[in-house]
């Protein structure tokens, strides 16, 4: 089943209600045509809606699968961490044909792979240990992430670093990544839980006095109904915000 985007919805509504707002009370002004500037108003909406909807669903699309990847990343990240050396040569050893397992290290061909998956990123005394670990051929390190002393150490030593941006598209290329995680994160958040956290506590405040100003001004209009209904709602919102948080 397809989750509700109600961030673009919402989004979208919004920019419809906006544009239909200006239109309406711009032509209504100017015409002292309640139908002509509740036509136009209604086109503008949609319009300008329709425009919002494209935009905001674009850029949450690229938005969206920058962050599954980054998600991914940060997950194979932690489960090769938590995972133990034996599993981590094992899984690697079948990215690469006709590599052994060796020890500590994966050999394959003239090429030593060495894996220091761990959260913190690798640090020069890591980067020492590979260095002094007497081999021929070239030395590989894997790794999720390097500080900039380690990898100007291992740039020193010609040492090749690959971190999780590397090592993240090698497995997925193989179909090697994990069917299961060690940790598959956090609980995830319901869509009334979704609902309440987008509508803060701060947002009583001005949802109270424009619907309150609202309302003050239906008093002074021909068109009060828009006024009175607009500031009931916002009243309505602000007393849900405040009960609801």
């Amino acid at each position: 089943m397809r989750r509700i985007n109600l961030p673009l919805i919402l989004d979208t509504f919004f920019a419809g209600i906006c544009a239909f707002l200006l239109f309406f009370t711009a032509l209504r002004y100017y015409t002292k045509n309640v139908i002509i500037a509740l036509v136009f108003g209604i086109a503008a909406c949609l319009l300008f809606g329709a425009l919002g909807f494209l935009y905001i669903s674009k850029k949450q699309n690229k938005s969206l699968l920058l962050s599954r990847d980054e998600k991914a990343k940060k997950q194979l990240s932690l489960h090769l961490s938590l995972s133990s050396d034996q599993y981590v040569k094992n899984l690697f050893k079948q990215c690469f044909e006709s590599a052994k397992i060796r020890g500590k290290r994966l050999i394959c061909g003239e090429q030593s792979y060495f894996f220091n998956f761990k959260m913190q990123p690798l640090s020069e005394d890591d980067a020492a240990a590979v260095i002094k670990y007497k081999t021929n051929g070239e030395k590989v390190i894997f790794c999720v992430k390097s500080s900039p002393e380690a990898a100007a150490l291992c740039e020193n030593f010609a040492i090749k670093l690959i971190g999780i941006d590397e090592v993240y598209p090698l497995l997925k290329q193989k179909n090697l990544l994990p069917e299961k995680y060690v940790y598959e994160g956090p609980e995830k958040i319901s869509f009334f839980k979704k609902i309440k956290l987008r509508f803060t506590r701060r947002l009583c405040a001005p949802l109270f006095w424009s619907g309150l100003s609202l309302l003050a001004l239906s008093y002074f209009t021909f068109f009060s109904i828009y006024y009175i209904i607009s500031g009931g709602i916002m009243l309505i919102l602000a007393a849900v915000v405040l009960v609801i948080n």
